[in-house]
């Protein structure tokens, strides 16, 4: 039987674009619907510890701006998850602090995470073209 387009596959046998969009949107809702990465106070977290590898808790606070039981409740769930470790550790003569580093698991969470994501902005922000681009008759241009 012949396809039709508004199948799940396009003539060629791939997935159609609505199709893989809505798989995209499905994965998305997947890693944000449940889990360590459905609060985007703990997305923040691990793409701020992606950026830094590993840092100290008051610097990691101060970079996604959430108090600190706030931020203790997230790592707690991120650590027993296996995303992020958390150790009291010294820093020269300021005496202990506690570090906190991004783990593997933790990078390959987020980098999918933030790849669906521009996967997602790509496809649904795209600019609008301006009146000239469209063809608008009718109207006058004022300068």
């Amino acid at each position: 039987m012949a396809q039709t387009q508004g199948d799940d596959e396009d003539v060629s046998g791939q997935p159609s674009r609505g199709e893989a969009e809505k798989d995209e949107l499905e994965v998305l809702a997947s890693l944000s619907s449940s889990g360590p990465l459905s609060s985007s106070s703990r997305v923040a977290i691990l793409a701020a510890l992606l950026a830094f590898r590993r840092t100290t808790f008051t610097e990691l606070m101060l970079a996604v701006s959430t108090p600190k039981s706030s931020l203790n409740m997230s790592l707690a769930i991120l650590r027993e998850s296996g995303y992020v470790t958390v150790r009291k550790g010294f820093m020269g003569m300021g005496g202990p602090r506690t570090i906190v580093e991004i783990t593997k698991e933790g990078e390959k969470a987020i980098r999918d995470h933030l790849l669906v994501m521009r996967g997602l902005a790509s496809r649904l922000l795209v600019p609008e073209p301006d009146n000239d681009q469209r063809g608008v008759t009718g109207t006058e241009r004022r300068p």
